[in-house]
């Protein structure tokens, strides 16, 4: 596969996009390089900017749109081809198009006709940081350890010999809003754990299992000892796993999925209904009383979160909104109830300002945002 990218496809994608005929699969494309490439944000930024007041601009025909084409370049530095990382998603249609009127636009925008609001809602949010709250360990007895982004069995272990804790007594891990943490467990198995969950474990394993027990979301790569199985307690279920990395992802109020990657896994439920995932397949759980349902999963989605990606396909602003929460450690307030059953395809990055993200919604013409007082409030347009 081709490792770049024409930005004059990227164009015609962002055309598409804003006229309302892209594709469900260019949408969910063009959201991903948005999200991957600075060069293509800069690029949509200046575009959306350009079509939502294309009404209001004219230009005298003599106006020489090639060169205030290569005056933006150089100005936003937009090469002509962009790296793209080497991917498994599908590669981009090619177009050969002559989009007139982009090219005016942006060269208005070029001459500086384009306010550009957006750079201070970057700042806005920006202020914003610094206010997340500490991952912490609360110890078996009741004490609590702030921790850093670094493995810190051992210094628990430490805290829990001065406190003359017993090391095989619960410990519960808690990673907040906007953050997301790594560490070994004390057999070597390694866990990654997402915004707003929570972990309870031992410091040792000295039963005959190995039990740990989640809330949130987390992915386990378990190190293999069996004699002593693994097991994940989650949402009144059971999983099972000897040497295996999987996902499981477990909110409140939201259906359950666990997700296999590699090895074999066995999930039992409340009622004592059992199954056996082999990779590529997750058991999906409405609710404690539900059955377990199987389905196979898309490891770019699933996974994506470990690299800081959340990807949605025809998602409700709802839920979108509830994600935005966690990774951000913002509060999203939908002024209209109805808000909440419009349906967005597309990518989110928690290493990029939060007004990115909402720039992109925004565009769709439907809704419309505002920050107020580390609030985003989200608006029909």
């Amino acid at each position: 596969m081709n490792n770049y990218i024409d930005m004059n496809d990227v164009e015609q994608l962002i055309i598409d996009k804003l006229t309302g005929h892209i594709g469900e699969e260019d949408d969910l494309r063009l959201s991903d390089l948005i999200a991957r490439h600075q060069e293509v944000e800069q690029l949509w930024q200046q575009m959306q900017q350009v079509y939502a007041m294309r009404k209001a601009v004219s230009f005298d025909q003599s106006f020489n749109v090639d060169e205030a084409w290569l005056a933006l370049q150089q100005k936003v530095n937009i090469p002509e081809r962009v790296a793209e990382p080497v991917t498994d998603t599908v590669a981009m249609p090619v177009r050969k198009t002559n989009p007139s009127w982009v090219r005016y636009g942006i060269a208005a925008a070029a001459t500086g006709i384009i306010i550009l609001a957006v750079w201070f809602l970057k700042s806005e949010f920006n202020s914003q940081e610094g206010t997340v709250k500490s991952i912490q360990i609360k110890l078996a007895n009741g004490s609590i350890v702030q921790t850093s982004a670094q493995d810190s069995l051992a210094g628990w272990m430490q805290n829990a010999r001065s406190a003359n804790i017993n090391p095989g007594e619960w410990n519960t891990l808690t990673v907040p809003a906007g953050k997301s943490y790594s560490f070994k467990l004390a057999d070597g198995s390694r866990v990654w754990m997402n915004a707003v969950s929570e972990l309870r474990f031992p410091l040792l394993f000295t039963r005959p299992q190995r039990i740990v027990e989640l809330k949130g979301e987390a992915y386990f790569k378990v190190a293999h000892q069996a004699s002593q199985p693994f097991w994940v307690q989650v949402n009144g279920l059971k999983v099972k796993a000897l040497g295996t990395e999987f996902n499981i992802k477990s909110y409140n109020g939201e259906s359950t999925y666990i997700s296999l990657v590699n090895g074999s896994v066995e999930v039992e439920n409340a009622k004592g209904q059992q199954i056996v995932l082999s990779p590529g397949e997750s058991v999906v759980v409405a609710d404690r009383n539900s059955a377990l349902q199987k389905e196979t999963f898309d490891n770019t989605v699933v996974l994506g979160w470990m690299q800081g990606l959340y990807y949605f396909r025809n998602e409700k602003l709802q839920q979108i909104a509830v994600v935005a929460e966690r990774w951000f450690d913002i509060n999203v307030q939908l002024k209209d109830p109805s808000l909440a059953a419009l349906h967005f395809s597309g990518a989110m990055d928690r290493n990029k300002p939060i007004n990115t993200f909402f720039n992109m919604l925004a565009s769709s013409g439907d809704i419309r945002f505002r920050n107020e007082e580390g609030k985003v409030i989200i608006t029909r347009n």
